[in-house]
């Protein structure tokens, strides 16, 4: 009987497409020209058409429902063969032998991180090999997720004279740093194959699938963040944002199905989505027992003030039961009392003060001592003190004063609804991952926030904003310190939805001195929603 990676684990008798152009030989020097090769079809048709080639990547692109895009979208594809799957699938179960844990296979992982990963090996829009031959190369756009992967064609040696051979594109997962060698990078062995819709580039046999990612993605031993990035402290955490690993490595939960069914279905986690006004998830139906990791950065060490957002069945007199914070095993925080609030959906923000905690990465576990109540989020504020540079900044935090001092807003009205309800700026709950975005934005409008720079350096600047609008000319903005501009104008582009976030990098760095200063966010023009800013420095 055959068996496949899709259920099995193995190939066999696979048949590896190469499509090198001839060359011509001339006095000993092969003079290599790039030739395009057609397919009368689709993109989907042709890979479809290459029989034990492409098996394994139109299985997890069926799976992304991703077909349809290749059927019909205008897209150049990056194509692995199916030896780039096997080598992916047979080193992730020769880790899991050795752990003891059951295989799995491409039916069996986590939908959620094929998807992160194949949709990377397809680039919007048909980009030539050619285009791509310039000393630095060029970032391109994946068809989901705003993700940008690098493409540079060179030409290989051939008898012994440089760029005498067939030209391959150096293809370059950037993880999303500007420094190349953070990258990784695998070269095809074809490219510009055209079809109806757009490009087909063959990567080479010995490319494992998902670059280096694909163990630490769908078999990790150890919690890994499950945004890709450690969540910011200061900041607003969301307790769905509990780290991937899976039961016993990234939480324990006393059943194995999400009874909310919500956000992460395939975890046991029991995820809903909260109700009572409430724009988000909560984690219910708590045991006393359970727990939750979350890969946290802590941008400044010392003691934080803690929201954390709750609700419970109970009344008050009863209480909700108890939970407690610790930070790489030791505790920073007391048994935290849970008010009782007389309903599963009647939400209250339980404040304490935490222990000190210790600057850089860490991983952060919320342990259930007496479990009965639901839990939204975590929100981690300074203590007496503004917010520190390099960090991150939420959009609510603006400065006290109200109109004309931490703000400027066109009404007086907090047209959300949410948060800091007396003042103008409209501030509503944003659905993904707790906490708040400013909507209802107008232009002229701005936000003033103090901040603590730590180190004199050159600082770019983020803003995490959406829109469902085309930009054509307007949701512009820029930052300022101490009253004068630093970035330049920025632009919010069409991120998809008003809830679907996109970080803007400032188009130039921005100089900064130790020391507090103010910094204002200006809307030029508005007509887009804000959840954050990030200050980070350039190196």
């Amino acid at each position: 009987m055959r068996k496949n990676i899709f259920r099995f684990g193995a190939v066999t008798g696979l048949v590896i497409l190469f499509l090198y152009a001839g060359c011509k030989k001339d006095s000993g020097y092969y003079n290599h020209k790039n030739i395009i090769h057609e397919f009368s079809g689709s993109t989907y048709d042709f890979l479809k058409s290459q029989t034990g080639v492409y098996d394994s990547f139109l299985y997890v692109i069926e799976r992304s429902h991703l077909a349809d895009s290749l059927k019909t979208g205008n897209y150049t594809v990056f194509a692995p063969t199916n030896a780039s799957f096997q080598e992916a699938i047979s080193n992730m179960n020769n880790l899991r032998k050795a752990q003891g844990r059951p295989l799995l296979y491409l039916a069996t992982v986590a939908a959620n991180e094929l998807d992160s990963m194949v949709t990377r090996y397809l680039i919007h829009g048909t980009v030539p090999a050619d285009s791509m031959s310039g000393q630095d190369g060029i970032d391109l756009i994946a068809a989901r997720y705003n993700y940008i992967m690098h493409g540079k064609y060179v030409t290989t040696r051939a008898e012994g004279y440089t760029e005498g051979g067939p030209g391959v594109i150096q293809f370059s997962n950037t993880k999303g740093v500007i420094y190349t060698r953070q990258w990784t990078t695998s070269n095809t062995v074809a490219v510009d194959i055209r079809t109806n819709n757009g490009l087909v580039n063959v990567m080479d046999r010995n490319h494992i699938f998902g670059f280096d990612e694909f163990i630490g993605r769908v078999n990790p031993t150890l919690p890994i963040p499950y945004n890709v990035a450690p969540l910011p402290i200061p900041g607003t955490i969301g307790f769905e944002q509990f780290d991937k690993g899976g039961e016993s490595v990234a939480y324990h939960d006393n059943d194995v199905n999400n009874n909310g069914a919500q956000y992460r279905p395939n975890e046991g986690v029991d995820i809903e989505n909260a109700g009572n006004g409430e724009n988000g998830y909560d984690v219910g139906w708590t045991n006393s027992g359970e727990w939750l990791i979350y890969t946290v950065m802590v941008n400044e060490p010392g003691q934080y003030r803690l929201l954390l957002r709750a609700a419970s069945s109970k009344t008050e007199a009863q209480g909700g039961g108890t939970l407690h914070l610790e930070m790489d095993g030791n505790p920073v925080t007391n048994g935290i009392k849970i008010k009782g609030t007389e309903g599963n959906q009647n939400w209250y923000d339980n404040e304490i003060v935490t222990r000190d905690l210790p600057a850089g990465k860490h991983q952060l576990k919320v342990t259930y001592d007496l479990a009965n109540y639901n839990l939204r989020y975590m929100r981690f504020l300074p203590l007496n003190k503004p917010y520190p540079v390099p960090g991150t900044i939420p959009v609510e935090e603006f400065d006290k004063g109200g109109e004309g001092i931490g703000y400027h807003d066109a009404d007086p009205g907090n047209n959300g609804g949410k948060y800091r309800t007396s003042e103008g700026v409209d501030i509503e709950q944003n659905k993904d991952g707790g906490g708040f975005d400013v909507g209802w934005t107008s232009d002229g409008e701005w936000l003033s926030y103090t901040i603590d720079v730590k180190k004199e350096s050159d600082y770019f600047f983020y803003a995490g904003v959406s829109s469902p609008n085309e930009p054509n000319g307007n949701n512009r903005f820029h930052f300022e310190i101490d009253g004068q501009d630093v970035t330049g104008p920025m632009n919010c582009p069409n991120t998809g939805g008003w809830s679907t976030w996109i970080n803007v990098k400032s188009p130039r760095t921005a100089h900064l001195k130790k020391g507090v200063h103010v910094m204002r966010f200006f809307l030029e023009t508005g007509n887009y929603n804000i959840r954050s800013f990030k200050i980070s420095e350039v190196n």
